[in-house]
């Protein structure tokens, strides 16, 4: 495999650290307001429940009235206690001190829920939506009053640690994963020869206080070619052209396309698998696998280009794999460590799947709707937002035609 070398990714200025899917922790998250953040939690699970069962979201009016919220509680001891301290007669304000805002999609299938604290001007808030990334943060121009330890954490927690919570409800079949994953990674392959699609980058550069330096925002005609190698990995080759001019980004990038392919049968031996358990991904169960990859250079299944330099690199990560029909709906990794060599502290990348009909080839594919991508290089820290929209795929007809041979006039050879 190659992967370029991505600009990265920071969160929004006023943002502590995002803390993965429902769920989950983060210690700079807890030590500004732990209650908060299990409230939040908790209405995030009871949300992702009702979809599943409804296929929209609910009010918070709705998420009372129907139980769903007094249902969910009862999967943690955590929950349960939270649920205690809410004031269910008053879907208003459930939240004394606090103001709590729960804002549906005009279709029902997002979110915004926030959760602010009432009299306090520059006082920590918190939010989320459908996807369960956790925030907090202050209103803007009261950067300055957050401590030190939350602007540090202008990017997310290392995987590992923050763990998202799982159900518990049966053991994990994870041969059976692997080898229907692996199906969905081949079959990828065997389709997807070549894809275009509308991309829009996002990139910002950010100070060492966590503050935003400069940023851009660019709009390309993007296509990517995927191609087996000599040595049973894949090329993958990513082209674009600028149809906005802005400021070039100091890093580029290539590799977007390429991660599902961890899963194909050529590569996923060079990894650890194991599964975590059941899992929510936006209302839909998936099979959450934690991978790492081995430490044989020979098999590496990136590398970062620098120059005329090229780097092999360890990552790991977490995949969620859709129940039902076993496609990766979400990817997240980081560097199994940091690469002091070539000043390389850190890089993380969150990638979103969702399936795109090609009606002609009447077929469907999981692609990349959305990648984001936070990397520290060289004391500098980046973010990097690529969105992907108007998929078109071109296929290469591998059909020969074998003609008899035109006979000649007698006695020519």
């Amino acid at each position: 495999m190659r992967k370029g070398f991505w600009a990265s990714i920071g969160l929004l200025a006023v943002l502590a650290s995002p803390c993965g899917v429902a769920g989950s922790k983060s210690k700079e998250a807890k030590s500004a307001g732990s209650d908060e953040l299990v409230i939040l939690r908790l209405i995030d699970a009871a949300e992702s429940d009702y979809f599943r069962a409804q296929r929209r979201y609910a009010t918070f009016a709705e998420l009372i009235q129907s139980g769903q919220i007094q249902r969910t509680s009862t999967q943690s001891g955590e929950y349960t206690r939270t649920l205690q301290s809410l004031q269910l007669q008053s879907d208003a304000q459930p939240v004394p001190g606090f103001r709590l805002t729960l804002l549906l999609s005009s279709t029902g299938t997002g979110f915004h829920l926030s959760l602010t604290q009432l009299g306090e001007r520059c006082a920590l808030g918190w939010f989320t939506d459908e996807t369960g990334v956790l925030y907090a943060g202050k209103a803007v121009g009261c950067a300055e009053g957050l401590s030190a330890s939350v602007l540090k954490s202008w990017n997310p927690p290392d995987l590992d640690a923050a763990v998202p919570p799982v159900r518990n409800d049966g053991s994990c079949p994870l041969s059976q994963i692997l080898h229907e994953v692996s199906l969905r990674a081949t079959e990828l392959v065997e389709n997807l020869q070549r894809f275009t699609a509308l991309e829009q980058i996002e990139h910002t550069e950010f100070r060492k206080n966590g503050k935003p330096r400069k940023s851009s925002s660019e709009l390309f005609s993007y296509a990517a070619e995927i191609e087996q190698n000599p040595y049973g990995g894949f090329w993958v080759d990513e082209y674009r052209t600028a149809k906005t001019q802005s400021e070039a980004p100091p890093l580029a990038d290539t590799g977007t396309a390429a991660f599902a392919l961890i899963f194909h049968p050529n590569v996923i031996g060079n990894f650890d698998v194991h599964c975590e358990g059941l899992a929510d991904h936006q209302g839909t169960p998936a099979w959450r696998l934690r991978f790492e990859e081995g430490p044989d250079p020979h098999k590496s299944f990136s590398a970062l280009r620098i120059k005329d330099s090229q780097h092999q690199i360890r990552f790991k990560g977490r995949a969620w794999i859709a129940a039902d029909d076993y496609h990766v709906l979400r990817m997240q990794t980081d560097l199994v460590a940091p690469m002091p060599q070539i000043h390389l502290q850190m890089e993380h990348f969150d990638i979103a799947y969702v399936p795109v009909e090609f009606a002609k080839r009447r077929f469907r594919l999981w692609l990349p709707e959305s990648a984001s991508m936070h990397i520290s290089y060289r004391g500098r820290r980046y973010q990097r937002v690529h969105n992907f929209s108007h998929f078109q795929l071109f296929m290469v007809d591998t059909e020969q035609r074998v003609k008899e041979p035109i006979a000649g006039p007698p006695g020519e050879e």
